[in-house]
């Protein structure tokens, strides 16, 4: 068995999906983006841009002030695979000052953090140097087209995220102790937005992806001189990288109301432990499909009639 396989084993867990409470979809809820959890008592990380989607979501009438997501948390048991919703209790994103010379700007990095009620939960740990080089392979997990992957069979066929192996393509600015991004060689699209990059060789996260690369191109010209264009995906994926990461963990911890700008008091002794929350809620256990072989009959060359006779 491969030493990234071993890894996958060990990390996925952490891995979770963000979605809409409010949902289209009978059988599965709107995936908007992927988060890691990084603390176990319920501290997960993932983009500022989904943070600021939230805001768009729907909401209940009787309920206005609540957070219109829950994060799903997927558990492999004997019996089938959960999918566990865990209530949000608030989310919270933050900035770094602005700094002189190549930097992101006051809006970057693009991290933001969502706590649930929730603790003993499994967790990934974030490296606080960039212990990889321009070459190295790396692991990206997350959910690409967000629910559109689970259910591209027309029903939910699959429930865990996706697994991409790639090398760091580039440092930004350049290899220095202190780079603001890096490049990695893999397909980024919707849904895979606060998607974790881990280190082949500890486990640990290297870096946060937050946007691909697109190609744009020119598909016509309009006879008022306007141009058609249209957008193609890349193999190149921006992510923010693990010393900027760990910084900004540190900082949101614990989350900040925006309105007074001073930091929410989490209660954690009154949150369930992840084992009580799956003992205590209406499971929901999606099992593989049987498939069925009783009377399907072969059919043998000599047997087969050919077209037109």
């Amino acid at each position: 068995m491969s030493n990234s396989s071993e890894i996958y084993k060990k990390v996925k867990p952490s891995i979770v999906a963000i979605v809409a409470k409010l949902s289209r979809n009978p059988d599965f809820p709107d995936i908007i983006g992927t988060g890691f959890i990084v603390h176990e008592d319920g501290v997960i990380l993932t983009n500022n841009h989904v943070i600021k989607a939230i805001t768009n979501l729907p909401r209940r009438k009787d309920e206005p002030d609540s957070v219109p997501i829950r994060v799903m948390l997927f558990r492999n048991t004997p019996e089938g695979m959960l999918s566990i919703p865990l209530e949000v209790e608030a989310v919270t994103s933050s900035k770094l000052e602005k700094v002189q010379g190549v930097s992101y700007g006051e809006e970057i990095p693009d991290i933001g953090a969502i706590y649930v009620k929730a603790k003993g939960l499994p967790i990934v740990e974030i490296d606080e140097k960039l212990n990889v080089e321009e070459g190295d392979n790396v692991l990206v997990s997350g959910f690409p087209m967000g629910t559109t992957t689970l259910r591209s069979a027309g029903w939910i066929h699959q429930l865990s995220p996706v697994l991409q192996k790639g090398i760091v393509s580039a440092i930004l600015p350049f290899v220095c102790e202190s780079p603001h991004a890096i490049i990695v060689e893999a397909v980024t699209q919707g849904g895979s937005s606060g998607s974790p990059i881990f280190n082949i060789e500890n486990g640990k996260v290297t870096a946060i992806l937050f946007a691909g690369l697109p190609e744009t191109k020119v598909l016509a010209k309009t006879d008022d001189g306007k141009l058609i264009t249209y957008t193609n995906n890349t193999s190149l994926t921006y992510a923010i990288p693990s010393p900027l990461l760990h910084i900004m963990y540190k900082r949101l911890l614990s989350p900040i109301d925006p309105l007074t700008n001073k930091e929410l008091v989490r209660d954690v002794s009154s949150y369930k432990r992840l084992e009580e929350i799956i003992s205590s809620y209406n499971k929901i256990v999606h099992k593989p499909r049987e498939i069925n072989m009783e009377g399907v009959e072969p059919i043998y060359p000599n047997d087969v009639i050919e077209p037109g006779k």
